[in-house]
């Protein structure tokens, strides 16, 4: 009987001093430095810009036809400018459906590309965690999800350079050092 509790505590105590791999990657650095997600943002960016850009010139010529309806309006009938009057409130209204439907568009279609970029990095992260050994690999931004961490268990330029395709065999192998996880409830105290 005393060797059976003997080798539970024995193993109860080798199970409190196995240690975990942690690391954390920067998700604002990713966002700025990963080649896809810069290149998807540019994209989205220059397509706004010239749907904007489209639309003001419509909104002009819209404007133009208004001013132009105001210096002519003394000398129309009443019907003739009721029936102006419509036909621009028509066509504003049609301006302004178009500027919601096609601006909505463009961000459905942005926020898809930047989806599909998002998942390229969890999948990386998670092919970079099992290839190095890794227990925990933590997402931090300014929601606050790591408050702190050392700079050693930092991996995001591994991951990047992973995700813009420009790891050799020695870049993918490095390891960054194990952290310790706490084994008792006053040592996990201490740490926070």
């Amino acid at each position: 009987m005393k060797k059976v509790v003997a080798l539970a505590l024995m193993a109860a105590l080798a199970m409190g001093c196995q240690k975990q791999k942690t690391g954390f990657v920067n998700t604002e650095k990713v966002v700025k430095e990963y080649k896809d997600m810069t290149s998807a943002q540019d994209k989205y960016s220059k397509m706004n810009d010239d749907l904007m850009a489209e639309l003001q010139k419509k909104a002009q010529a819209y404007q133009a036809e208004v001013q132009e309806y105001q210096k002519n309006m003394n000398s129309m009938s009443s019907s003739a400018r009721s029936k102006k009057e419509e036909e621009l409130m028509k066509e504003r209204q049609q301006l302004q459906q178009e500027q919601q439907m096609r601006s909505q568009q463009l961000q459905q279609e942005s926020q898809a590309a930047i989806d599909s970029v998002i998942g390229k990095v969890k999948d990386q992260v998670k092919k970079y965690g099992e290839k190095n050994g890794y227990d925990y690999i933590y997402g931090q931004n300014d929601a606050g999800s790591i408050m702190y961490a050392k700079d050693s268990y930092d991996v995001t330029d591994e991951v990047i350079k992973a995700l813009n395709g420009s790891v050799n065999k020695e870049d993918t192998t490095a390891e960054k050092p194990i952290k310790e996880e706490p084994t008792n409830e006053s040592q996990k105290d201490s740490i926070e």
